[in-house]
């Protein structure tokens, strides 16, 4: 895993809150389709994986959100790239700030990343 990515995205032309999440958890439904690895906070969803693959979904969150309605977005995102070698993993990172949640619960050897 070469590459992680904060992805903030912003409907720039939703009338209310409610339109904004819909927006918003349109894309992330999009990114979850994926099977890409993620985490969502409350300001932006973390991606990681593949450059190549990191890539290509962050330029199709504009077209997911464009189809669903919004006509103007700001995206900002921050890219962490190793061209040889592994980044550190959102669950390396944030992990210990959430024990107990099994989203962060240690993986069992048998078991699928």
């Amino acid at each position: 895993m070469n590459c992680s990515i904060a992805i903030q995205y912003l409907p720039m032309d939703a009338q209310t809150d409610e339109a904004t999440c819909a927006a918003v958890d349109a894309v992330i439904a999009y990114i979850d389709s994926t099977g890409i690895d993620y985490f969502v906070g409350p300001f932006e969803t973390a991606i990681e994986g593949d450059y190549d693959q990191c890539m290509e979904i962050l330029k199709n969150c504009q077209l997911v959100g464009a189809k669903a309605g919004c006509k103007h977005v700001m995206t900002y995102a921050k890219i962490n790239f190793k061209p040889e070698g592994d980044v550190m993993t959102t669950e390396h990172k944030v992990a210990k700030y959430h024990e107990g949640d099994p989203e962060f619960a240690p993986k069992s050897a048998g078991s699928a990343a």
